[in-house]
């Protein structure tokens, strides 16, 4: 079973971040043109500019065209928020993109795991561990330590191979909310449900402004 759980949890960890894996082989900065909305953005501007370069034109002429940069950053922005925060706790992308079907089945699918994860760690220590053999409130520390000593690493190796075993389970959940989650987001700011953030300017030293 631990085993399977590996194969499983690797499986899922094969694939890079979606915020990695859509926009380039480093993850996204804030104001980073590498995303998919700013990359063709900024073509498009290319290829209406022709000849003519950035620095030739005028405040009033560049007014435009940075407008539309700056939605197209605030789009690429959305994807990399909602792709990390299911990354960080599954779900929670899904609930940010409005789809509360799936944020639930990946948030109930997170807390299965994690939950069956310590009970499988629980179980597989030696018997004298558990709580209806060791009385961890009303027993000493020095006994307590004493008691766990007493054993080898290999009467702990079954509850350390279930602990990474849901470890990686884990993960890979985490990985595939992250790619769900992203997909979504596109699906959101192509139909204009999702709540953009303006950018208001490159920031200073490669620090980013945003309100």
């Amino acid at each position: 079973m631990i085993a399977v759980c590996i194969a499983i949890g690797a499986g899922g960890l094969s694939a890079q971040p979606a915020w990695q894996k859509h926009m380039g082989e480093e993850p996204v900065s804030e104001f980073s043109l590498s995303g998919p909305y700013a990359k063709a953005e900024l073509g498009a501007i290319r290829t209406e500019l022709g000849d003519r370069e950035f620095g030739e034109l005028t405040l009033a002429r560049l007014e435009p065209y940075w407008t539309r940069m700056n939605l197209a950053l605030s789009k690429d922005q959305y994807l990399e928020r909602v792709s990390k925060m299911s990354m960080i706790l599954p779900g929670t992308g899904q609930f940010e993109n409005g789809d509360t079907s799936k944020g639930v089945g990946f948030l109930s699918l997170h807390i299965a795991v994690v939950t069956g994860t310590l009970a499988g760690f629980y179980f597989l220590l030696p018997a004298d561990l558990r709580f209806d053999r060791l009385d961890y409130f009303k027993t000493s520390f020095k006994d307590i330590n004493d008691t766990w000593e007493a054993h080898s690493l290999n009467d702990y190796l079954p509850s350390i191979g279930m602990m990474l075993a849901g470890t990686l389970v884990d993960l890979g959940v985490r990985f595939w909310a992250s790619g769900d989650a992203y997909a979504g987001a596109r699906a959101a700011v192509d139909s204009g449900r999702a709540e953009l953030k303006p950018v208001v300017g490159p920031g200073f030293l490669g620090v980013g402004m945003s309100y």
